[in-house]
This record gives structure tokens, C-alpha cells and sequence, in this order.
């Protein structure tokens, strides 16, 4: 192109006059191409150059744009490109307590010089990054050092570094409202556990001791009296077991658990315990399940049975006159897999429409002159309705003011087996009431004096051999004084727990103390993890308080048959 150039010019100057005779016209028509290709030629360099310019501005803005410090530095260590000063020396290196938690990149103790940590990127191509800290403003940056290559291939080493200062101060925020979340949890654990143990403690001895009373020869004013106070004393136990499932809850510390049952023989059961009320309200109690139902599912009908019996009593308190009705419908069944809807229906007062969602929020009912005409919290459904999340299901309604309301959700079960005497195979299958004889000797351990008297009573009506104890010193004593069949071992309890007194017991090389003494946790601890704190700590099994009588006599019995059938 350069001769071109000159050849043109030649031409351009030979047109003007300054040569003493014309071109033909063949280098003429030349010339002009010649002068063409020329003009082209540097139009396209005015337009590389103008686009090189935009380009190098706009790229010097964006870099600019950018919140951070970019430097770029030749291999001998001079400032090739900066978008600020890079005179600053107060920047030095720092690990920051989050990187050292995390395990990342750790800088080298500060003093070092950042020079040797630039020419490792240069001589090896490898990325590396650290954190800085400004010495006057406490402010950290993160840098990141990237090994480039200029356009005739020679090393140059890109700084990076922005501003971490906020997100390290955002993590530290979230490490402590995470410390802090964890340590409410824990707090509530704690009070859930406190509230259970000092609720349920004073109750089960109220309900005993009542029991005993209503058990002895009264006349009819005083059992008159003695009922009234038994019923009060059931009904303040289902307020305090409602906010302490509920706060279970909310905790997430209740957990389900599936146990095979008959369920025709359950719905049974139920259905005697609501027929009277409904006949003293002149009420018609129908249960409807099909012949297409499966009988035997696993499932954890102690929670199924809480829901029901909150919605039966609710339809029963709501209804004047009509019908309340159970029923059951198969809606899938799928190999060893049934779908079951559950519905509880009635003719009662029903529910407005912009109410049916209220009432699953806890202590809600449907309005004002509700609560004032029929007594409750509003507390159950709003726990019906967790109990069911928890199983899988949905607690819906569908109501109509005047015309009644339907309650209903769906769950699935596994199908559950009979064994060969035709019984469900759980442990459930034990005797209500076995009749045990007058020749096991049991130890009580408990620091509530009224829990120790009604425990020392009806052990006794029912044939056995009591001793007590108050603590788990104590129990050690008399364990080392005298043999016993089975241990019943409170767990709060003071000097020593029952826990820590279960585990001596399992370990002691005494030869008076028999190691192997079934041990029933006696308690009201019912949280979370206990059963198995309890089983790991050496414990048989448990009661929870208030103490269900028969389901006392079922575990007592277990154990000292399995306890007769190893020794004999």
C-alpha cells in the first residue's frame, strides 16, 4: 500500500503541472484507482482509530464503574494500568475470623511482602486470592491476583481487590442470630421440658390420690363431690396436655409414632365412650366404616384418636338436636398401601365461611358469641390440624351456617399383619390387667411425697411388695440391702437423678446390687429423645405421668414375665 501511495502521489503532482508532459491515458485511469484505494484506506484508519478510542473509553468507564480497585502490573513490578492510586501501604494482610472458620485461603503473616505472593502467580499461572485489612480504617477487601499476557505474550499480573467489609459484617450478624435462634430453641426445649415434668408430676398425684378416694366406701354426697372434682382435675389435664402438644409442636420436638392396630376394634372403643353423651343430648352417634376398609394398618392411632375424639366432641358440643357422624372410606388401596378418609359430620350450628380458616388458628373460634356459649380455648383444632400435617395428611372443612359441618382429612397407611393367634403384632397385645401375686418386691423412687403414697397404695391393692425411696443415692442403698423384682425410677429428682442412678446401677461390681433389675422410667418427661435417653442410659422402659393405671400393670407385667421366663 505504501507504493501505492507514492505512486499516486506521483501521478496527482504530474496532473497538476508540476511535470512538462501528461500521463497517457492508461497511467491516468491508474492514477485515479490508485487515489480511490488511498482515500478508502485512510477512511478505514480514521474509523479503526475513532472505534479504538470509544472502545478504550468505554472500557476505562466500565473498569471506573466497577466498585473495586483494579491494577495491573508488569513482571518487574510497574504500574501498567490503575483505575486508583496504588501508592496505598495501608493495606496489609489479614485472615478474618470468618475465612479461618470456613478454612479458605490463608495470607501469610502479616510483614511479609505481597511481592512474593505476585511473583508465585506469575511464575506458576495460577489464580490465588486473600483478604486485606486497612490498617487506619479497619475496612477488609478481598484480592484476587490473575496472571494475564500482553499482546506480544509477555506476563502481567491483574490485582482485583473489593470491598468485603459489609459481608463479612452480614456474616457475623448471621452467626450471632443463628447462636441466638439456637439458644431460644433451646430455651424452649428446657421449658417444655420444666413445664411437662412440673405439670404432670402434681396432676398425676391429684388423679391418683383421687382414684384411691373414689375407690374406698363413700356416701353418695361424697362421691357425688369426689366425681366432680375427677372431672375437673381430667378436664384441666387436657388443657395442659393441648398447650404442651401444641408447644411440642411449634418446637418440633413431637415425633409420630406407627404402630400397627385393629381399627375397627379402636373406633369401637370410641364409640362407647361418646354413646352416652350423645343420648343425654338426645343426639343420634353414628359409626360408618365400610366393608372394603382394611381392619389392620400401622399408623400411630394414639394421635389419629386425639383428632378424632377433639372433632366428635366439638360436633357433639355444637349440635342441638340431629345427627353426628364417624366414617371411614377407602379411597385408594395400592399393594400394601391404603388411603383412608376420615370424616367427622354433624347437624350443629356449622360455620360462616369467612371463619373456617380462623378456627385452625390457635385459641380462635369461630366468633365472639361462640366462646361466650360453649366453654373451650380454641386451642384443639389448631392442634388437630398440626397432628395431621405431621401424619401426612390435610384437616379441611366444609360447612354451611344452620345446616351443620363436615371435618375430614385423608391419610395413608401400610397394611399390618395378624400373628398366629389371630392378635396384632405389637405390644400392645399384653393384658389389660394381669393378676401378678404377692411375691415381687418393687422399689418406687420419686421426691413427690404424694406421687410415693399413691404409687405405695395401689402397688399394694394390686399384690405387691413396696419399698420407696426419694432419690437415687437412696435407691442405690436399698438396691444394696435387699434384692427387688423391678425398679420404678423417677427422673428429676435431687442429689441424684434417675438417669445417672440407672447407669451405677447397670455398672456396679457390688455383688449385693443386682445389675440386671428391670428399671421403668417413671416420669413426665415426654419430649423428643427421651425414650431413648432413657433406654441408653440402662432403662427398660417407661410411663409417662400422669400414670395411666392399666398401662402400668401392661409394662409391669411384660417385664416380669420376660424376667421369669430368663431366670426359670
Amino acid at each position: 500500500m505504501d507504493k501505492n501511495f507514492r505512486e499516486g502521489c506521483l501521478l496527482l503532482s504530474t496532473l497538476q503541472g508540476e511535470r512538462q508532459s501528461l500521463p497517457d491515458p492508461v497511467d491516468f485511469a491508474t492514477a485515479i484507482e490508485k487515489i480511490v484505494e488511498l482515500e478508502e484506506y485512510s477512511a478505514r484508519l480514521e474509523l479503526e482509530a475513532a472505534t479504538a478510542k470509544r472502545e478504550a473509553a468505554l472500557l476505562r468507564d466500565i473498569l471506573r464503574a466497577i466498585p473495586a480497585d483494579t491494577t495491573v502490573y508488569t513482571a518487574d513490578d510497574q504500574i501498567l494500568y490503575a483505575t486508583t492510586s496504588a501508592a496505598d501501604t495501608q493495606w496489609t494482610p489479614a485472615l478474618s475470623e470468618l475465612y479461618a472458620r470456613e478454612g479458605k485461603h490463608r495470607r501469610s503473616p502479616e510483614g511479609d511482602k505481597v511481592d512474593q505472593q505476585t511473583k508465585e502467580v506469575l511464575e506458576k499461572g495460577e489464580s490465588c486470592s486473600s483478604i486485606e485489612c486497612h490498617a487506619k480504617t479497619g475496612a477488609h477487601r478481598n484480592v484476587q491476583y490473575i496472571p494475564l499476557r500482553s499482546h506480544n505474550g509477555e506476563p502481567l499480573l491483574l490485582k482485583y481487590a473489593h470491598d468485603v467489609t459489609r459481608e463479612l459484617e452480614m456474616a457475623q450478624e448471621l452467626r450471632a442470630a443463628k447462636d441466638a435462634a439456637e439458644a431460644a430453641d433451646k430455651a424452649k426445649s428446657d421449658f417444655l421440658t420444666t413445664m411437662s415434668h412440673e405439670i404432670r408430676t402434681p396432676m398425676n398425684g391429684l388423679l391418683g390420690m383421687l382414684d384411691l378416694a373414689l375407690d374406698t366406701e363413700l356416701d353418695g354426697e361424697q362421691r357425688e363431690y369426689l366425681e366432680a372434682v375427677e372431672n375437673s382435675a381430667e378436664s384441666l389435664l387436657v388443657l395442659i396436655n393441648q398447650i404442651l402438644d401444641f408447644s411440642k409442636i411449634e418446637a418440633g420436638v413431637l415425633e409420630i409414632d406407627n404402630q400397627a392396630f385393629r381399627l375397627r376394634k379402636r373406633l369401637s372403643a370410641l364409640r362407647t365412650m361418646f354413646f352416652h353423651r350423645a343420648e343425654e343430648r338426645c343426639l343420634k352417634l353414628m359409626f360408618t366404616v365400610p366393608d372394603d376398609v382394611p381392619d389392620v394398618i400401622v399408623g400411630d392411632f394414639p394421635r389419629i384418636r386425639q383428632v378424632i375424639v377433639n372433632l366428635l366432641d366439638n360436633a357433639l358440643k355444637f349440635t342441638d338436636g340431629g345427627t353426628v357422624q364417624l366414617s371411614v372410606e377407602l379411597q385408594a388401596l395400592e399393594q400394601d398401601t391404603a388411603q383412608l378418609r376420615f370424616s367427622v359430620k354433624d347437624s350443629g350450628i356449622g360455620i360462616r365461611k369467612e371463619h373456617q380458616q380462623a378456627i385452625f388458628e390457635r385459641f380462635v373460634q369461630s366468633d365472639s358469641s361462640v366462646s361466650r356459649q360453649y366453654q373451650g380455648t380454641g386451642l384443639g383444632l389448631a392442634i388437630c390440624r398440626k397432628l395431621v400435617e405431621l401424619m401426612g395428611g390435610v384437616l379441611e372443612v366444609t360447612s354451611t351456617p344452620g345446616e351443620g359441618a363436615e371435618f375430614f382429612f385423608t391419610l395413608s397407611f401400610q397394611l399390618g399383619k395378624l400373628n398366629e393367634h389371630g392378635d396384632v403384632a405389637t405390644r400392645e397385645t399384653a393384658m389389660a390387667k394381669p393378676v401378678l401375686g404377692s411375691s415381687k418386691k418393687v422399689l418406687v423412687v420419686d421426691d413427690n411425697a404424694v406421687n410415693l403414697k399413691y404409687m405405695d397404695i395401689f402397688l399394694k391393692k394390686q399384690g405387691f411388695e413396696v419399698e420407696l425411696a426419694t432419690n437415687g443415692l437412696e435407691a442405690l442403698e436399698a438396691l444394696g440391702a435387699d434384692p427387688f423384682d423391678l425398679v420404678l425410677m423417677d427422673i428429676a429428682m435431687p442429689q441424684m437423678d434417675g438417669l445417672e442412678a440407672t447407669r451405677r446401677i447397670r455398672e456396679s461390681t457390688d455383688f449385693s446390687v443386682n445389675p440386671d433389675v428391670p428399671v421403668v422410667a417413671m416420669t413426665a418427661h415426654a419430649l423428643k429423645g427421651d425414650r431413648e435417653a432413657f433406654l441408653a442410659a440402662g432403662m427398660n422402659e417407661y410411663v409417662g405421668k400422669p400414670i395411666n393405671p392399666d398401662n402400668l400393670l401392661r409394662v409391669l407385667f411384660d417385664l416380669l414375665q420376660c424376667e421369669k421366663a430368663a431366670t426359670g
